[in-house]
């Protein structure tokens, strides 16, 4: 069965993220996460909920340090893959360079699925969901943040969602006027040569790289100077990206049709203010 395929997956990269070597990124990508997301406690309601959207934030969009060629953890995981992997379940595997994360809103409830609208593509899909989860807390008209998966024909969401209460409404509808009205959002529409955009990738990398060794060297100040770092790194905008950038792990003239490729969004920083005005509305 497709989804439960598609699941399968999921806990496959899942546990991949957790190996040692990502030990260090996955510290440095929690404290960005927190700061841009808002910090939740243990005993708030979504706290579940916001430890699963970290896990597919560290999977699908982190991007890690120089060691990594300033790859995704997913992007690592396919290019290491290549060696140990036919093609036929590499084939299954880059289905999920397709992943959506975007703000949907519930336009109808079915038993087995939910038709739902991109409040930022503004396209209408129907979307199933994994075997171990269902729509059940979803009301008609509800907005939430999720993510989005094409696999084997057929739309699943993952398990990640950030469910935006009434009260927020106004606040969502605010801002997602301005980010289609303003240039981040058309700027990302045009195309970028994708030697550029690694050019310009690896030059954040190297800032970001430095900075990480100030943090190193700073003593006694360490916990204030990686926060102030971190607000840094949160707050910089996102390079303008080619929807379909191919992603290679070396600079080549010509990229083979096995290299990673990832859709890159200029949505993320809205998507994570939304998720903070959230907590600041429970609280």
């Amino acid at each position: 069965m497709p989804a439960h395929h598609c699941q399968d997956i999921m806990r496959i990269l899942s546990e991949y993220s957790l190996k040692s070597e990502f030990k260090q990124e996955r510290q440095i990508a929690r404290e960005l996460f927190s700061i841009s997301t808002g910090k939740v406690n243990d005993d708030d309601p979504f706290f579940e909920q916001r430890m699963f959207s970290f896990q597919e934030f560290f999977i699908f969009e982190y991007r890690l340090s120089e060691g990594f060629s300033g790859s995704t953890v997913f992007e690592t995981f396919l290019y290491n893959g290549q060696s140990c992997f036919s093609l036929k379940e590499i084939a299954k595997y880059e289905q999920f360079r397709n992943f959506r994360h975007s703000l949907f809103q519930v336009e109808y409830h079915k038993d087995d699925c939910l038709i739902v609208k991109d409040l930022i593509s503004e396209r209408v899909d129907t979307v199933y969901p994994l075997p171990e989860y269902s729509f059940a807390g979803f009301d008609l008209k509800q907005i939430f943040d999720g993510r989005l998966i094409n696999y084997e024909g057929k739309n699943y969401f993952t398990k990640t969602f950030i469910l935006h209460s009434k009260l927020v409404r106004h606040i969502i509808e605010k801002c997602v006027d301005e980010f289609l009205k303003g240039s981040i959002y058309c700027q990302a529409q045009k195309m970028i040569d994708w030697r550029e955009e690694l050019g310009r990738r690896n030059n954040l990398l190297s800032s970001v790289t430095n900075q990480k060794l100030q943090i190193q060297n700073a003593g006694r100040k360490k916990s204030i100077d990686l926060l102030n770092v971190t607000k840094k790194l949160a707050e910089m905008p996102r390079i303008i990206s080619s929807r379909n950038l191919i992603m290679s792990l070396g600079m080549k003239d010509e990229a083979s049709p096995f290299v990673p490729e990832t859709p890159f969004y200029d949505i993320l920083p809205l998507l994570h203010g939304l998720a903070y005005c959230e907590i600041r509305s429970y609280r």
